[in-house]
């Protein structure tokens, strides 16, 4: 059991390592995020994925006893949606593009699955993953300290990137560490003194990043999990959950209100005192106008969409109109539900809003046992959903936050699998943070 601990936790270290750091040098070429093209693919990157996939098909194979239920148990809408992405290869302008990127998806659910509770224990998946993070902080503080001339961000001035690909994922790493270290604080397993070093080393790298979106997805990643985890919050939290949803979904639907008519309540009067707190336009950098092109473009084909993964693919793809409208190509839409809308159209983007749906509702099953690590949960969604008016990760192969919403969903079937199995008819959560005596961690 301790050696499959161990490569079930190399499995999520790995997994996140490739989504969050370079595997070439071209990264030290400001102009590298602007070379995009049909063609371009790293061999170091693909054999990396065959390797992490290989991995976990082995470990699962393995296991294959253990794991037969807990796939039954998976978020029926995640595996639909997949098998949508699957079949848009028959529209898709680029199907083989459109087939490696379902193959990766596939392989992540794989990875996900061999790193579930059921084979790594409760809480190896976040504990893993804030090693991981802090590694690739502390590593980026030295290298932005040692050698700024990789470690500080050439087109965004003093800001640090460290080893990352740009000071924007350094900031998601800290804010996602953060969070982290406020969920170990509050479940008391480790000594106070280590999670408050933790804190402030986290919100430091969170600061040299320069990141506003990162700040705020970290000040809004701690506030939820902070509220929802709460020993004394005793009602029905499921109402507040519902709430929080109903307030998210009213904001999308003004963000989507302003894509459609260029003006919200009176956007600049409104967003422009908050932007202005970050040094940003209204504008949010450029963003809206891409969205504005976007639309429309998704107006073309919206029910089964252009084809998963088939749009953003640099000169000469789909893409092509936009960029010659702005006069550079943009390598995504700088909005994970517009580009979900664009690839996958209504049909697509509606098994998506009921995984969404389905994360939620195992999320309220699993606060009936342990609180604590269902906040944790939420607040990654929240954090996911919300980072994704601005940026991309919906479903965008490695990129950090797909990662982790697979492998939280992945995660939550074993879990609520694990704990109804041996605690059948719970309907309250259990005591001390809801920790269930006798369950592997």
């Amino acid at each position: 059991m301790r050696k499959l601990h161990l490569v079930t936790g190399a499995l999520v270290a790995y997994s996140f390592v490739v989504s969050l750091v370079p595997t070439t040098l071209s990264y030290l070429n400001p102009e590298a995020l602007e070379d995009i093209s049909l063609t371009s693919g790293s061999l170091a990157r693909q054999l990396q994925l065959s390797l992490l996939f290989l991995v976990a098909a082995i470990v699962l194979y393995r296991h294959r006893r253990q794991m037969s239920a807990v796939v039954r148990q998976l978020n029926p809408f995640l595996l639909l949606l997949l098998a949508y992405c699957l079949l848009s290869v028959l529209w898709s302008p680029y199907p083989v593009v459109t087939l490696k990127r379902v193959i990766i998806l596939l392989g992540l659910l794989l990875v996900g699955l061999g790193v579930s509770p059921v084979l790594a224990g409760a809480l190896q998946f976040p504990r893993i993953l804030l090693a991981t993070l802090m590694a690739i902080c502390l590593l980026s503080a030295v290298t932005a300290l040692a050698f700024p001339e990789i470690g500080i961000d050439p087109v965004h001035g003093t800001a640090w990137r460290g080893i990352t690909f740009q000071k924007n994922t350094l900031g998601l790493v800290a804010a996602y560490g953060l969070v982290l270290w406020v969920f170990e604080w509050s479940r008391g397993e480790f000594r106070r003194s280590l999670c408050l070093a933790g804190l402030l080393f986290s919100a430091f790298v969170l600061v040299m990043a320069r990141s506003s979106t990162s700040i705020l997805m970290a000040v809004l990643g701690a506030c939820v999990y902070g509220y929802w985890q709460r020993r004394w919050f005793t009602g029905d939290f499921s109402n507040g959950i519902l709430a929080l949803v109903a307030l998210l979904f009213l904001l999308l639907l003004g963000h989507f209100y302003y894509v459609l008519f260029g003006q919200w309540l009176s956007w600049a009067e409104l967003a422009g005192p908050i932007a202005g707190l970050f040094d940003k336009g209204t504008d949010l950098t450029g963003r809206t106008s891409i969205w504005h092109f976007l639309l429309a473009t998704f107006q073309q084909h919206p029910v089964l969409g252009i084809g998963y993964g088939s749009f953003w693919l640099g000169e000469g793809s789909p893409a092509q109109a936009i960029a010659d409208a702005l006069g550079w190509m943009p390598p995504q839409g700088h909005d994970g539900y517009l580009d979900l809308l664009n690839e996958l159209g209504v049909a697509g983007f509606g098994l998506f809003v009921l995984m969404l749906a389905w994360h939620l509702r195992s999320i309220v099953q699993l606060m009936r046992f342990d609180r604590s690590e269902a906040a944790l949960h939420l607040a990654f969604l929240c954090i996911i959903l919300a980072s994704n008016v601005t940026e991309t990760d919906f479903l965008s192969d490695t990129a950090f936050q797909n990662i982790v919403l697979i492998f939280s969903s992945t995660s939550l079937s074993a879990r609520v699998f694990m704990l109804r199995q041996r605690h059948p008819g719970a309907r309250v959560p259990a005591p001390h943070l809801g920790r269930v005596p006798g369950l592997g961690r």
